[in-house]
C-alpha cells in the first residue's frame, strides 16, 4: 500500500523569479553606470553583493530537509478515480512552502497535481490526488518531486525521490454506484442488501405477516391459525442457475466513450452483474471470441468463482479481427449444456454483421436465454441530428441515420426471435444490466 523514500534524492537548484529580478536590476545598473563617472566601481560592488548573497543562499540550501511517503492501492479500477496519498515529513527547523508532483502513470489522467504544501518545522503535510486509468494492465509509479524555496527565496530546491511502486489496473470491480441506484429505486422484487431476488414462487424462503397486496394463494392457513393472524409464505427466485457472459473481442469493441473503450464498459458491467448473480446463488462464467473462440471459463459460484472471473477478465482487450458470431455460438452450445442466461456484449458495424448476429443468436434458442447488450455510439446519434450547413453535412447526416436504422432493425429482429435486448449508452450499461438480470430472475424467465 505504501512506498517510502529510502536512498538520497536527486537534487537541483532552480533560480526563482526573485533572483531573476535581482539579475535584471544589476544589468540595468551596469548599463546606467557605464555612462556615469565612477559608476563602474558601484556596479562591480553591487554585482559582488548579489553574487555573495546568492551563493550564501545556495550554500544554506544544502542538505535534504524532507522525506516522502506515498500510499496507493496495488489494484486500481479503470475509469474510476483512485486515491493516492503523499505524506511529506519536514525534518528541518524552518517552515517549508512549495509544490509536489508525481511522475505520470501511463495511459491515465491525474486530478489534483501539482499539489501545494505549507508545512511548519518538524511537522508533516498530507496531500491527496487521484488517478483515473484509461486502460487495464500493469502500470508503475516512479518518482515524487518536491520543490520548495530557499531561506532567502532566491532558489527553488528540487528533490526527486525514487518511489517505485507497481500497480495493476483491473476492470471497474467497485461499481457501487449501480447498486446504490437500485437501493434508491426501492425495488419490490429485490433486496439489494443481500441481493436475494424475490417475486417468484419457486423456492420457499420464510413465513411472514400478511401485508396488503399479498396473493391469497400464498396464505399459510395452519400457521395463520396458530398465530391467530394472517401469515403468508414468502418465496425467492430459483438459485444455482447459470449466467454466461460472452464478450466480443473483435474490432467493433475498440470504440471509446468518455475515454473508456467499449470492452472496458462491457467488462465493468459483466463483473458487477456477475457479483450480483453469485450473491444471489447463481453461477457465472465468461466466454470471449472474435474471429474464433478465444477463452472459456465455466460457470462457477461462491467467492472463488468471482475471483476466477475477475482474473480471467484482467488482460482482455479488443483486437482488429472481424467477429464470427456463428463459430462463437456453436462453440458455446457445445460447452454449456444446461439452460443458461447468455449475456452477449457486442457492437455491430454494418448491416451484414447485424444479420450474422441475428442468425447466430437465434441458434441459442430455445435451450438458452440470450440477452444481447448493444452499446450505442453517442457520436453517431449526435451526427444524425446535427444541423446541416453544407452539402457534406447532408451526406454525413444521412449515413448516420442509416446506421441508426440498421441498428433499430437488428434490435427488432432479435426481439422477434425471442432474445432479450439491452440497447443503452456505454455509461448506462452497468446499472441497466443489473436491473435486467434482476428482472429475468423475478419473472422466472430463466
Amino acid at each position: 500500500m505504501s512506498a517510502e523514500s529510502q536512498a538520497r534524492p536527486q537534487t537541483a537548484l532552480v533560480p526563482t523569479r526573485r533572483l531573476v529580478v535581482l539579475a535584471f536590476v544589476a544589468t540595468l545598473v551596469a548599463t546606467v553606470a557605464s555612462n556615469v563617472a565612477g559608476g563602474t566601481l558601484a556596479w562591480v560592488v553591487l554585482d559582488g553583493v548579489i553574487v555573495l548573497v546568492a551563493a550564501a543562499d545556495a550554500l544554506g540550501s544544502r542538505g535534504t530537509r524532507v522525506e516522502v511517503e506515498r500510499r496507493v492501492a496495488q489494484i486500481l479500477s479503470v475509469g474510476r478515480r483512485n486515491a493516492v496519498t503523499i505524506t511529506l515529513h519536514n525534518r528541518s527547523d524552518r517552515a517549508l512552502r512549495g509544490t509536489i508532483v508525481d511522475d505520470p502513470v501511463e495511459e491515465a489522467e491525474v486530478v489534483g497535481l501539482p499539489g501545494l504544501f505549507d508545512v511548519p518545522a518538524r511537522r508533516d503535510a498530507v496531500l491527496r490526488y487521484e488517478i483515473v486509468p484509461r486502460r487495464r494492465g500493469k502500470r508503475s509509479l516512479r518518482a515524487v518531486t518536491v520543490r520548495y524555496a530557499s531561506l532567502l527565496g532566491l532558489f527553488w530546491r528540487q528533490e526527486r525521490f525514487e518511489l517505485p511502486w507497481a500497480v495493476e489496473v483491473y476492470p471497474d470491480v467497485h461499481a457501487a454506484r449501480a447498486l446504490e441506484m437500485l437501493r434508491r429505486q426501492g425495488r419490490a422484487d429485490a433486496r439489494v442488501g443481500s441481493l436475494r431476488v424475490r417475486g417468484g414462487d419457486t423456492e420457499f424462503e420464510r413465513l411472514r405477516p400478511y401485508q396488503v397486496g399479498d396473493e391469497t394463494r400464498h396464505l399459510d392457513w395452519r400457521a395463520s391459525a396458530r398465530r391467530e393472524d394472517p401469515v403468508v409464505r414468502q418465496f425467492q427466485a430459483e438459485s444455482d442457475q447459470n449466467v454466461v457472459f460472452a464478450l466480443d473481442l473483435g474490432r467493433g469493441m475498440r470504440g471509446e466513450s468518455g475515454g473508456i473503450t467499449s470492452i472496458d464498459h462491457a467488462l465493468g458491467a459483466a463483473l458487477l452483474t456477475a457479483d450480483v448473480a453469485i450473491r444471489s446463488g447463481d453461477k457465472a462464467g465468461l466466454f470471449t471470441f472474435d474471429d474464433k473462440p478465444r477463452s472459456f471459463l465455466r460457470p462457477g459460484g461462491g467467492r472463488s468463482g468471482g475471483r476466477k472471473l475477475t482474473r480471467a477478465a484482467y488482460a482482455l482487450d479488443a483486437g482488429l479481427s472481424a467477429t464470427d458470431y456463428r463459430a462463437a455460438m456453436v462453440f458455446l452450445k457445445s460447452q454449456v449444456k444446461a439452460r443458461s442466461l447468455v449475456v452477449l456484449f457486442t457492437n455491430v458495424l454494418d448491416a451484414r454483421s447485424a444479420k450474422d448476429l441475428a442468425r447466430a443468436v437465434r441458434t441459442l434458442l430455445p435451450r438458452h436465454l440470450p440477452l444481447c447488450v448493444l452499446m450505442r455510439d453517442p457520436e453517431i446519434e449526435a451526427l444524425a441530428v446535427a444541423p446541416v450547413t453544407a452539402t457534406a453535412d447532408t451526406l454525413v447526416r444521412a449515413a448516420a441515420a442509416e446506421a441508426l436504422m440498421t441498428r433499430a432493425s437488428l434490435v427488432g429482429e432479435l426481439q422477434n426471435a425471442g432474445a432479450l435486448v439491452l440497447d443503452a449508452r456505454p455509461e448506462d450499461v452497468t446499472p441497466a444490466l443489473v436491473n435486467r438480470y434482476l428482472e429475468v430472475k423475478a419473472r422466472r424467465l430463466l
